[in-house]
Parts: C-alpha cells; structure tokens; sequence
C-alpha cells in the first residue's frame, strides 16, 4: 500500500478535459505568436479579398513594407505564373499590368468569368520565400425575370396564381414581388443549382385573390443580386378584372338598363358609372343586378383569343460565318403563348464543350474550336408544351478562307489585266486606221495646159482628160 501510494505521488493522474484546454491554448498562442512574426516581417506580402460580376473587371495588388531587390509573382488559382515583375508569363489578353514598383505588382483581369473564382496568390522571392493568398469572388449575374401564369382577364373575386423564375444568378438571387408601388408577399421561392455553371435558378410564387381596386393595377417581379443596381431587372404585368354587382332578381331603379354577355348570362345594370368594354362591364361602381334571359339575344360574337400551344423553337446565330479562334453566340427564340419560360441546351450525340457557357436562351462560345462542330438542340418550356431547335455548327478556319480569299483575288485581277490589254490593243489600231484614211482627196489637172494660149487649147490638149487624171493623196498628221 506505501509502494502505492508513492507512485501516485510521483505519477499524478489529470483530467483529460484539462490537457484538451492547455493544449489548445499553446496552439493559440503560438498562431497568435507567428502572426505577430508576420506583421513585423516588412518583406510579407499583403494581399486583399475582391468581389467581381461576371464580365466585369478585377484589380488584384500585391504590397511589401520593404524590398531587397527580390521580384513579386503574381500565379493564378491552378498555380501558373501570370506576371513575374513587369514580365507576362500568361498569354492572356483580359489580364494587364496595372502598376509595377520594387513594393508593389498590381494586375487588372477583364471580362471576368465564373471559372476564374479562386485563390491568386502573390510571392516574393527572398529566403525564404514568402507567399500571400488573395481570394476572387465571381457573382453569377441574374437573367431577366420570367412571369408566367395569367394571360386572360379575370372575374373579381377569382384567386390566381403568378409564377416568376430567373436563373443565373450567384449568389442565389432574392425574387420580390410588388403591385404598383406597394410590396406584396409571396411564398418562399424554390432554390436549385445549376450544375453546368455553378449558378442558381430561383423560383417563386404569387397567390392573389383579385378585387376590382385590382383592375388595371400592375403586378410586377424584381430580381434583387448584389450584382444588380436596384431596379435593373424587373417584369410587370397588367391586370385586367371583370366586376359585377350583386345578384337579386329583377332591375330596379331609374336609368337606362345596361346589358352585358359573358357566356350564356346576361348582366344588367341600371349605372352609367362603370366602364365597358367589348360588352362586358369592367370595374363597375354602381350597382348592378344579375338577370338570366333564355335564349340571349342574337350578338356579333368577340374576336377568338389565341390558345395555349407549345412554343415553336429556332435557333438564330449572331454571324453566319463563325471562325476558329473567335466567340460565338447562339440564341433560342420561342413563340408561344404563353412564352417560353426555360430554356435547355444540348449537343446531339455528346455533352457541350467545355468554353460554351449556357446562359438563359444564349448559348456563348468563349473560344471556338474545330472539335465544337456538331447539332445543337434547344428545348423551350412554356408550362403547357415544349418545343425543339436545332442548329449545325460548322467552324472555318481562318487561314484557309484568306489563302482561298487571295487566290480569288489575283484570279480576277489577271482576267482584268487582260481584259484592259485588249483594249488598249484595240485602240492602238483604231487610231493608225483613222490616221491613215483621214484626209485623202483627187485631184485632176489636164497635163499640157500650162503651155496652152487660151482655154479652150488647154481642153484640146489635155492627155486624157478627167478619166486620167492622176490620184494625188495628201496626208494630215
């Protein structure tokens, strides 16, 4: 029992919550030392966290205290080198060197996109080397919202059902719904991910019974993204109520009896003060009364209104000639009613290409390439039907279309040298033909006059008279 007891005194046992606390403390304190170390080293580089939208423009700066001469690097999210001093590294038009002195390498990246969200990280080559990480935010920005759900006017006290849908935002943009100046609430929207690119596809919903203070009132549905200024992407729509007084048998009371038909009811109202529209009493304030009329009056029967169908899907490029090397752009246009509210890019017999960024009813083609070549299809949904486009793209290469170019060109430059030596030729012996031929005259002197008395000797002793006279020819150059 002594021996015991020795040991225990020699040996004692600790609770193992308390060596969990001292060592998490050393670990603190050291983190916290080697911070300190980091803010007193002047050759650290300092770095800042950026924030940018798809297609904007981001500025990364890199700054030191002090410098022995050591160069800053500045290397991208999969560790390439894209400026090493005032040097480029990376072939990259978008990103540009913005400022370059021995304590600081700012770089500039336009036209952002989503694959370049990431860490860039910054170095200066001293011993050791010293790094510092600056993370790049890209926010997804939202397409235009879709509003879908009502096409038609509706009777006062019906309850209609609006849906609005936007994609492409990143965050998850937020979907707020307003009739006239005046928020409203909807229900909560539906989220889902965009696995292509990374974006969200947002969804909400409007449950409204209408009144007649509704007629006329614009109901609309605002996108709300960090990306956006407020107010820049908004849809609103009109509604449009057909009221009615409250039924009772008869009409009673002074005035003209106003009829309207909706189906087979007839409504008659004994007020002036409502506005009617194509035989249909819209926003009616006085009161009216219901009455059923078997059979109704023979009336001219309204124009048809159109039906809900599947959408007719074409795929529409912005150049009909694309190039090997260049962006492209091809756009999915649907005609329906109601419209297309989603759209859904394919490549017959494969996936898409890696560069083509689906973005709504566009499809972008950051770099084309010969291996794009194939059928694109695009699938619209308007909620009732869908509908298929389909576009074949055939991408040119750029040498071969100028070589072929500048053949064409001395092709018809030779036929037109030619053409012009012909000519010329033609000239040339037109006017030797006129010069030759122009001023030739006869003329006929009687030889042997000269040594006649008087004329009638001169026309006896004339040889031969006019038949012989001799052809003199004189010419004019």
């Amino acid at each position: 029992m002594k021996v015991s007891a020795r040991h225990t005194m020699l040996f004692p046992t600790f609770p193992v919550s308390f060596l969990w606390t001292l060592c998490s403390v050393n670990v603190f304190v050291l983190t916290a030392y080697s911070d300190l170390l980091l803010e007193d080293d002047p050759f650290q580089p300092v770095t800042s966290d950026e924030t940018v939208a798809v297609g904007g423009t981001v500025t990364l700066t890199c700054q030191v205290a002090e410098n022995d001469n050591s160069s800053l690097q500045w290397s991208n999210t999969a560790q390439q080198t894209l400026y090493f001093g005032e040097k480029r590294a990376l072939r990259d038009n978008r990103i540009q060197l913005h400022r370059s002195t021995p304590t600081e390498l700012s770089i500039t990246i336009s036209d952002v996109q989503l694959s370049d969200e990431g860490e860039y990280t910054c170095s200066i080559f001293t011993m050791p080397v010293r790094t510092a990480r600056a993370t790049v935010t890209v926010m997804g920005v939202p397409g235009k919202p879709q509003l879908s759900g009502y096409e038609e006017p509706v009777l006062e006290g019906e309850r209609i059902t609006l849906t609005c849908t936007s994609s492409g935002s990143k965050p998850p943009a937020k979907l707020r719904w307003y009739r006239g100046h005046e928020e409203i609430q909807g229900q909560p929207q539906d989220v889902a991910p965009d696995p292509d690119d990374r974006t969200f596809r947002v969804r909400s919903e409007l449950h409204l019974t209408v009144t007649r203070a509704d007629n006329e009132a614009p109901i609309a549905c605002t996108v709300d993204h960090p990306a956006l200024a407020e107010g820049d992407k908004r849809t609103e729509r009109q509604l449009i109520v057909q009221c009615k007084g409250p039924r009772r048998r008869g009409v009673g009371g002074r005035g003209p009896v106003r009829r309207a038909f909706l189906g087979d009811r007839v409504y008659a109202s004994r007020t002036t003060r409502g506005q009617w529209r194509d035989g249909v009493c819209m926003h009616c304030l006085g009161v009216g009364s219901l009455l059923t009329l078997t059979p109704p009056r023979p009336r001219k029967p309204l124009p048809p209104v159109s039906s809900s169908d599947s959408p007719d899907v074409n795929i529409r490029p912005v150049s009909d000639l694309p190039r090997e090397g260049e962006k492209f752009l091809l756009q999915c246009v649907g005609i329906g009613n109601p419209e297309p509210t989603s759209y859904e890019w394919k490549k017959k017999d494969g996936e898409l290409p890696l560069l083509a960024k689906v973005d709504g009813s566009f499809l972008r083609f950051e770099l084309l390439n010969k291996s794009d070549n194939g059928m694109y299809l695009c699938q619209a949904d308007n909620g009732i039907g869908q509908g298929q486009g389909e576009y074949v793209l055939l991408v040119q290469d750029p040498t071969a279309m100028s070589a072929s170019s500048g053949v064409d060109h001395a092709v018809i430059g030779g036929v037109v040298a030619v053409i012009f030596f012909i000519l010329l030729c033609l000239l040339i012996v037109l006017g030797r033909y006129l010069i030759r031929h122009k001023g030739t005259y006869l003329t006929h002197e009687a030889k042997g006059s000269d040594e006649a008395h008087d004329a009638d000797t001169a026309i006896i002793n004339a040889e031969g008279g006019h038949s012989s006279a001799e052809e003199r020819k004189e010419y004019f150059i």
